[in-house]
């Protein structure tokens, strides 16, 4: 492997190691509310948007095909 792959695979991994990390915390708090929060969207209670039912069940779909993609460009390197 050349050095551009490698520091490709490098990024890659740590890109991985955070979707993953995401999918934890997904899974751990499947039973209380998401929200959707930046420094522009803050109600006023400071908890942001309210993640509904099916967001947050398209948003797990998501990591986990983020997650698979990651991992098949990390095997191609």
């Amino acid at each position: 492997m050349n050095i551009d792959k490698a520091r490709q695979a490098r990024d890659l991994l740590s890109e991985l190691d955070d979707l993953k990390e995401i999918k934890r915390h997904t899974e751990q708090e499947n039973i209380h509310w998401w929200s959707f929060l930046t420094p522009e969207i803050i109600n006023e209670n400071k908890d942001g948007l309210k993640m509904h039912g099916v967001l947050r069940e398209e948003f797990t779909k998501a990591v986990d095909r983020s997650i698979k993609q990651l991992e098949k460009q990390i095997e191609e390197l």
